[in-house]
């Protein structure tokens, strides 16, 4: 093999370790009802390096918008916010979950139906870009937040 040849499969492994230290799991996005204009994905995001890393951006062509979105507390009503980022320590996860951090999609280009899949991109502050594919699940009860207003 070439010497040309040994950097490049070199740097292929290092991007590939790289990407491994972020892995993703449980995905999924809620389905809606005929018509609904915004949903929202969750899942768990693990950090195996050393370092902090940020997720700063996700995509999907689902809707015109994506946002990174948590709940805050005000006045004794739980309100959605969006947020610039969510910060995955070294060694430790987030989750993503009802009544906390999501990704919200606003102006859905059609309606979620369970049993489809969606596809996302997750985009960190260190460069790194996840694709995921998440399946459409409808809601239970045990997902819902009481009190929820979004603004």
């Amino acid at each position: 093999m070439s010497r040309l040849g040994l950097v490049i499969c070199s740097l292929l492994f290092s991007l590939n370790s790289l990407a491994a230290e972020l892995t993703v799991t449980d995905q999924y996005v809620r389905a809606t009802p005929p018509h609904v204009k915004n949903s929202a994905a969750f899942l768990t995001i693990e950090n195996q390096s050393e370092e902090s890393v940020k997720l700063v951006s996700v995509s999907s062509d689902i809707a015109d918008r994506v946002e990174l979105h948590t709940h805050i507390s005000e006045a004794g009503l739980m309100k959605m916010r969006q947020v610039e980022s969510i910060l995955i320590k070294g060694h430790n996860s987030v989750q993503l979950q009802p009544g906390g951090y999501h990704v919200m999609f606003l102006g859905l280009k059609n309606d979620l139906v369970a049993g489809d899949s969606v596809d996302i991109t997750l985009y960190f502050d260190n460069g790194d870009a996840i694709d995921i594919t998440a399946p459409i699940q409808k809601i239970t009860m045990s997902h819902k937040t009481a009190d929820t207003k979004h603004q």
